[in-house]
């Protein structure tokens, strides 16, 4: 393959990424519960105390350390995103993508 041909193929997947992106639900208002994306090097300790620090009230950590799940607002408005996140996205309709599984029985 050519320079410019990989070039091509490059700006095609980021193109595709950045739509993926932009079709996930966003948190419109704070009615929700949302998970909050943090660069997959932060620490999970780290971005639950960022998202204390933004006014966030922290349910759990998500499937991944980076991904901190948080309560719907009690004004209805959403709070800013912690220092450091990339984006949030509220948890209806991601089938638990980012949220991670918990028990549903007890355990025998």
């Amino acid at each position: 393959m050519s320079p410019a041909g990989g070039l091509f193929v490059g700006l095609v997947c980021l193109l595709v990424s950045f739509g993926a992106l932009a079709s996930l639900p966003a948190a419109a208002d704070g009615t929700e519960p949302v998970a909050i994306v943090f660069p997959p090097w932060t620490d999970g300790a780290e971005a639950v105390a960022l998202s204390f620090a933004a006014g966030h009230r922290v349910l759990r950590s998500g499937r991944l350390s980076a991904v901190v799940v948080v309560a719907p607002t009690l004004s209805g408005q959403a709070p800013s995103l912690p220092q450091g996140a990339w984006f949030s996205v509220v948890l209806a309709g991601l089938a638990g993508c980012l949220d991670r599984p918990g028990r549903t029985g007890a355990s025998s």
